[in-house]
């Protein structure tokens, strides 16, 4: 398929470690993929190198049939977001402003008319648009992530890659980030997601990747990927799959009074 991205063996070695060993794994539209792992697997630096962010030792990586690493800069940042596991700014940037970075990509003044409807769009999708005039600085870690997605989602790429995009939200907030995710990719949208959330990602993702000491355990279904024998080799949890999604609870029944 031409609109397919494509990790072909990727290594990563820093320092005389290896980080990632061979990691092939592809991603098509219309589906939210879950990177699933220990701490240290791996999963941050995937999507550092799926984002163009760092070049990996050896491999490629393909969008649309033509290595990403050819692109420029400009061209990469349109056709990949990422949002980053605990992102923070040293400057007292209002809440619209840091949204509108998201439009820097596109060489457009983000505050033209034009470009206003993109910024306004993102903030209202993550509830952070009544913050539109307040510090970046002086909101909580929750809301300060929910305008970081917002920026990625200003920038209308292809392809959005998040590092544990819920770990500092409320549940509400937690359920409206997954479906917000979910209509993405029904839009057409790449969406790729790293959590230690097991539950939601067996709610949420159709299909997962489990890492384990930089080494990618396969790609397909929650339960065709999270056996019995690797969420006690990898995960070092004595459940089985069915279990987990039994005592998983955060539904919109649920949060109705949230």
């Amino acid at each position: 398929m031409p609109s397919q991205f494509v990790a072909n063996h990727l290594f990563c070695t820093i320092q005389k470690k290896t980080l990632l060993h061979d990691i092939t794994l592809q991603f098509e539209p219309g589906y939210l993929y879950g990177i699933l792992g220990p701490n240290g697997s791996g999963k941050s630096t995937l999507l550092k190198i799926l984002a163009g962010i760092w070049k990996p030792g050896s491999g490629e990586i393909l969008w649309q049939s033509a290595p990403l690493f050819d692109q420029d800069r400009q061209t990469i940042s349109r056709t990949v977001s990422l949002v980053a596991h605990h992102m923070q700014t040293d400057f007292d940037f209002l809440v619209q402003d840091i949204v509108a970075m998201g439009r820097y990509p596109h060489n457009t003044r983000y505050w033209h008319k034009k470009e206003s409807h993109f910024v306004e769009q993102a903030m209202k999708e993550m509830d952070v648009w009544s913050l539109k005039e307040r510090s970046i600085r002086h909101l909580s870690q929750g809301e300060q992530q929910r305008v970081f997605i917002a920026r990625a989602l200003a920038t209308g790429s292809p392809i959005l890659l998040l590092d544990e995009p819920t770990a500092n939200l409320d549940p509400k907030h937690q359920l409206q980030i997954w479906h917000l995710l979910g209509n993405l990719v029904k839009e057409g949208k790449i969406v790729v997601v790293t959590t230690h959330d097991l539950n939601a990602a067996d709610q949420f993702c159709p299909l997962v990747t489990v890492l384990h000491q930089g080494r990618s355990l396969g790609q397909g279904s929650f339960t065709s990927q999270l056996t019995k024998g690797v969420l006690q080799d990898v995960f070092g949890v004595v459940e089985t799959p069915d279990c987990l999604a039994k005592s998983y609870s955060l539904t919109s029944a649920t949060l109705k009074n949230i």
